[in-house]
């Protein structure tokens, strides 16, 4: 019978690279911590040695969890697959695992989610969550929580700054003419959509247009379609939709309406995730929710890196100009 060799452990790596055991543990947990020669040395030399971390093996010595949990209120929505893929890319590089959960939009799913990942997790990110303050704060007193795209005082977070973007539009829309506007929002339980509808009120005052604000929506693509109705109806010559997924559903609705996008109607949406796969191409806010997510899980994983943990980073969003907005209709 062949004796199988040894498997290599942390210290044979820390010998043969030459450094101190808790630096080859940082290659493989926060590598940024370390300047990059460093981290590329170490791991060529556990590649050579075919050394592979053994995650639970050590979340069960440390007693730290090897996962950590995200909660999205859609997956399906493309902001949260492409802030998600962000996420997974930065907690791969630290040998991190993402654990994911869908709340289809319900608070109460999500705090019975909250609740059975915080016992198997090491930290949490709320993508937009729904709960109450007093929920998160809970549930923050119990394990470390970053927020996405909501701000809660005594919990870090990382939200997307919309106002710049949305009053640059506005302004535009507002010099060619365009005096009646309209939002079309979405989830009202959304504190992006109290922020989107916040700005757009103050920037329309400033340029002298009327905002008309359309009931609420779930956000969805039938959403926009089933909502062109009200848009026509509302005499709005520009409408701004919550996001981008929403936009698309009006731009096909209002083609059923038999008006068109922009000689009719000047079309806005917000995120950029969808906005050059439709007809006319959608201006829109790009909301960098990349960056967003891979900012979000280096606050969960790096929580000594902060000065202040309790201070929201905002990312600030861009204009994006395509052919779905014009001069207003004579």
């Amino acid at each position: 019978m062949t004796d199988r060799p040894a498997p290599t452990k942390l210290k044979d790596v820390a010998q043969a690279a030459g450094v101190s055991i808790s630096t080859v543990s940082r290659v493989f947990t926060n590598p940024e911590r370390l300047s990059p020669a460093t981290v590329q040395h170490v791991r060529e030399v556990a590649s050579r040695l075919r050394f592979s971390p053994n995650l639970m093996a050590r979340a069960l010595i440390t007693g730290v969890a090897a996962n950590v949990g995200l909660i999205v209120p859609d997956i399906t929505n493309p902001y949260t697959t492409t802030l998600l893929k962000a996420a997974q890319g930065r907690s791969r590089s630290s040998g991190v695992g993402v654990l994911v959960a869908d709340t289809d939009d319900s608070a109460e799913i999500e705090r019975q989610v909250a609740d059975q990942l915080a016992r198997q997790s090491r930290g949490l990110i709320l993508c937009a969550p729904r709960m109450s303050s007093a929920h998160i704060r809970e549930v923050a007193e119990l394990i470390p929580v970053v927020l996405i795209n909501r701000v809660v005082k005594g919990v870090p977070s990382v939200v997307t700054d919309s106002e710049p973007a949305l009053g640059e539009i506005v302004e535009r829309l507002s010099g060619v003419g365009h005096r009646r506007l309209a939002y079309l929002p979405g989830p009202s339980g959304s504190w992006a959509n109290r922020q989107r509808l916040k700005a757009l009120t103050e920037r329309s005052a400033a340029a002298g247009s009327e905002l008309i604000v359309l009931p609420d929506t779930a956000a969805t693509y039938p959403d926009g379609i089933a909502a062109a109705a009200a848009v026509v109806e509302s005499e709005a010559t520009a409408v701004f939709a919550f996001d981008d997924v929403l936009a698309s559903g009006l731009l096909e609705g209002l083609r059923r309406q038999g008006r068109r996008v922009p000689g009719d109607i000047s079309v806005v949406g917000h995120d950029d995730v969808l906005a050059e796969l439709v007809q006319p191409g959608l201006t829109t806010v790009a909301g960098h929710s990349d960056r967003v997510g891979r900012l979000a899980m280096e606050r969960l994983l790096d929580p000594d890196g902060e000065q202040d943990r309790e201070v929201s980073i905002a990312v600030r969003a861009t204009a994006v100009y395509r052919g779905s907005t014009g001069p207003a209709p004579r």
